[in-house]
């Protein structure tokens, strides 16, 4: 019988298989769509191939690689400091009531409220330049805090138990018995809130249009109506997001 090392090994080509096949399917969608139409529009929908050709040319320009890196750490920065505070809280809220009866009401409020009032209302305080770090980190802390409280929620509580049978402090507790049991947890909130700071991020870009940002590129590509520019910075945004999203999970891999 095979075990479990090889049947992950055997079905990794069909998943990639899978992927690829998906991937054409929507490329082609979007060539026949974009084909239709386009033959009853004034302004063109830019084709798979167009697209590709205005992001293999700006990777050859140094204001779009600029303008990449300084998104990237924008975003970045915001989701670590997000995972930070979020890992925090989540353990607070998980170890003690109050403070998760206390915190929930501020949690449910940064979940309910649209990422673009909050651009809006921190832009009165907060720098163009430092603002898609703010939001990236605001709309991910909640996914992290609620992951780790969860994860806490979970754990068997025997294993606390037993740290106390041996004389275990309440701290040696939380930090070698609670923490390694949120660690899927915490794994998991962090590959979700990566996408959303990443489309967060971007968003307070458009709106608050720092300089060489790839949401002043976007901005750039609309005003000028270039929306080749503006599919290929997309482009590359997806391409980022898949590439950190991919490097969190081989970096962080899970235990079999």
């Amino acid at each position: 019988m095979k075990n479990k090392s090889d049947a992950k090994k055997t079905s990794r080509p069909k998943k990639a298989l899978y992927s690829l096949l998906s991937i054409l399917f929507w490329v082609l969608l979007w060539q026949f769509a974009a084909s239709l139409a386009n033959k009853n529009l004034i302004l063109k929908i830019p084709l798979p191939i167009e697209t590709l050709k205005t992001f293999i040319r700006d990777l050859t320009h140094p204001d779009f690689l600029s303008a990449v890196g300084t998104s990237v750490l924008h975003i970045v920065g915001g989701f670590l400091s997000a995972v930070v505070i979020g890992t925090a809280g989540g353990v607070l809220a998980g170890s003690f009531r109050v403070f998760r009866v206390l915190s929930s009401p501020l949690l449910h409020l940064i979940r309910s409220v649209p990422v673009a009032a909050f651009i809006f209302i921190a832009w009165l305080w907060i720098p163009s330049s430092v603002l898609p770090s703010f939001i990236a980190a605001l709309m991910v802390i909640p996914i992290i805090w609620s992951h780790v409280d969860a994860g806490l929620s979970t754990a068997d509580i025997r294993y606390s138990e037993m740290g106390r049978v041996f004389g275990m402090s309440r701290r040696d507790i939380i930090l070698k018995i609670r923490l390694p049991l949120i660690a899927p947890h915490l794994r998991t909130g962090c590959i979700t809130g990566l996408g959303i700071a990443w489309k967060s991020g971007v968003a307070s870009e458009v709106i608050c249009n720092p300089t060489g940002s790839v949401g002043a590129l976007l901005q750039r590509g609309k005003a000028t109506i270039d929306y080749d520019e503006v599919f290929a910075v997309t482009l590359a945004v997806v391409l980022l997001s898949l590439l950190l999203e991919n490097l969190l999970k081989f970096l962080w891999k899970e235990k079999s």
